[in-house]
């Protein structure tokens, strides 16, 4: 985040109404679900917009996706989406393709290769400093979770508030 800032990659990015917009989820049930709007400008990549909430079901996402008045391209969720419900026998990924929301699903990846592949590739993310700013906040508190027996550091995140949207972008 500090090269980003540097660079001024944090700023107020226009969307641009000629290009659709992707999105890339992390899904909550008992935890909040985070959603990133984003641009494929060249070869960057534009944060135009996030949104967060928890306790809420798909048709509220919908309805946001809807308010927002973009025009996607594609909608990504981490590969839990294809898990089936007890209730009702059906993915939440079926259940979103009822609201018209179509989803990809994400590669499987570690959370250390998610982690390290976010790294690869973030010189190319710009984020907009007003409507990504939850976002921003999460990114620069997201940390490793801490071993008081050992003294160090452990190999996994902390999972708290921060999580949703390192995870969202992670994906």
């Amino acid at each position: 985040l500090k090269i980003a800032r540097e660079e001024k990659r944090i700023t107020r990015v226009i969307r641009e109404t000629a290009v659709s917009v992707d999105t890339w989820w992390d899904l909550g049930i008992g935890d909040s679900t985070s959603i990133g709007f984003f641009q494929q400008i060249g070869k960057e990549w534009h944060h135009i917009d996030y949104y967060e909430a928890s306790g809420e079901g798909l048709e509220h996402y919908a309805k946001v996706l809807q308010d927002k008045g973009y025009i996607y391209r594609s909608h990504w969720a981490p590969h839990d989406i294809e898990v089936r419900e007890l209730g009702t026998g059906r993915s939440r990924k079926e259940m979103a393709a009822r609201l018209g929301i179509n989803f990809q699903v994400a590669p499987n990846l570690s959370v250390d290769e998610g982690i390290n592949a976010v790294r690869m590739r973030f010189h190319e993310l710009w984020i907009d400093e007003i409507k990504c700013l939850r976002f921003l906040d999460a990114l620069s508190l997201y940390r490793k979770e801490w071993n008081d027996k050992m003294g160090e550091f452990k190999q996994r995140p902390l999972h708290d508030w921060t999580s949703h949207a390192a995870d969202m972008l992670r994906y």
